[in-house]
Formats: C-alpha cells, structure tokens, sequence
C-alpha cells in the first residue's frame, strides 16, 4: 500500500498555525499523527507550546482510502479538514502543566466509520 503519510501530515499542517510541530512516528500499522504548537498568550513562558494532538487513523481506514478513486479520495481529504477544523474550534490547547511535565494529550480516532474519511451512504 502507498505511503499516505506526507499526504496527511500536509492536510494537518494546513490547518495549524505556522510554527506547529508534526510528527508522524513510524512502525504501527495505524497512522499516528502527532502536533503541537506554540502558545502565545502565557507572558512567563514565551516557548509554551500546546497539548498535543494525536489524530490515530486506522489501518482500516488507510487500506479504504488507498482502494478509492482519485475523486473519492479528493472527497476524503474535504471531509477530513472539515472534521479536523471542527475538532480544532472545540479543543483547548492551553494547560496549566509545569516546565518540564508533559501536558495530557488528546487523541481523536478514525477508523472507517469515521465519516472524516468514508462516505456515507444515504
């Protein structure tokens, strides 16, 4: 199956702010998609950057998007900006996490009943 990674990584990158970290870590047979990015209103702290984002995209679901057409991964890629952007406008990035502690992160899953990426019938 061909590699979507930086296909991904570019739809992500796209709707983040410019200095966002993304990292897409390699060996599961899910794809893992890692970001965060600095936080600008903490005065102490000029380099806070965000929670992190994990955007899991299951085998599954990768394997359906391979198998579609060039159209119907074209449609894929819209739904999944439109889910991220939606995620993005309800996520809080802030965290009161002291320097040098990890702040929780989120993870949002996709798999094939995700309508991010598969279109629904009906």
């Amino acid at each position: 199956m061909k590699d979507y990674s930086s296909h991904f990584r570019e739809l992500v990158e796209l709707q983040l702010p410019d200095d966002s970290r993304i990292l897409i870590p390699r060996g599961g047979q899910d794809m893992m998609i890692l970001a965060t990015w600095r936080l600008s209103a903490d005065v102490f702290r000029a380099s806070k950057r965000s929670r992190m984002i994990r955007i899991v995209i299951s085998e599954e679901a990768l394997q359906d998007y391979a198998r579609g057409s060039d159209g119907a991964r074209l449609a894929s890629d819209e739904r999944f900006t439109g889910w991220l952007r939606h995620q993005l406008s309800s996520f809080d990035p802030n965290h009161d996490s002291p320097l040098g502690v990890e702040p929780p992160a989120v993870t949002w899953p996709i798999s094939t009943l995700t309508n991010s990426l598969k279109r629904r019938d009906g």
